[in-house]
This record gives structure tokens, sequence and C-alpha cells, in this order.
């Protein structure tokens, strides 16, 4: 495998120094760099989707926790207690309460 990789490296350094000397207008050089370009944009796309995946995810998590935090507030509490449920009380109003039901 490292030799694979040793003679692909042979490969496009020989591409690189025949495309960059006189020969950059030749047809050969031409659907290099085009493939080049096309692996570069390639890349950017995959790093760009990555990035706005991790700030969506971050979004995702912040929204929840705001979501949750507007859900347990205490106006929404007030809101959504039953009735007759003394829950949003005291202990000492709760208490309170019981001694004067006596």
């Amino acid at each position: 495998m490292i030799d694979g990789i040793g003679k692909d490296w042979e490969w496009l350094s020989f591409l690189a120094r025949y495309c960059a000397g006189k020969n950059i207008g030749k047809a050969f050089c031409d659907d290099v760099k085009w493939w080049a370009l096309g692996i570069a944009a390639l890349v950017v796309v995959i790093v760009v989707s990555w990035i706005f995946g991790r700030i969506a995810r971050a979004y995702g998590r912040w929204n929840h926790r705001r979501l949750s935090a507007k859900i347990a507030d205490a106006e929404t509490m007030k809101q959504t207690v039953w009735s007759g449920h003394d829950a949003h009380l005291t202990s000492s109003d709760q208490r309170a309460q019981r001694r004067s039901e006596k």
C-alpha cells in the first residue's frame, strides 16, 4: 500500500512540474487543472456542509433548551396549575390553608 501511495505521489509531482512550466496551455494540463478544481470544490463543499451541520446541531440544542426553559417558567406554571392543586403555594401557605379548613 505504501508503495502504491509513493507511485501516486510521484505521478502527482510529475503532473505539477509538467503543467507548472511552459506546458500550462496544453489540453492535458487543462484537463488536470479542471480535475484539480473539481476535487478542491468537492472538498470545500464537504467542509462547509460539516460546519453547517455542526452549527445546525448547536442551534437545535440551544432551541430545545430555550423551549424547555420557556415551558418551566413561573408564569407558564401558574397558567397550567390544576384547579384545587396547591403545588404553587409555599409550604407555609399550604399549612395555613389546611388549618383554616379544620
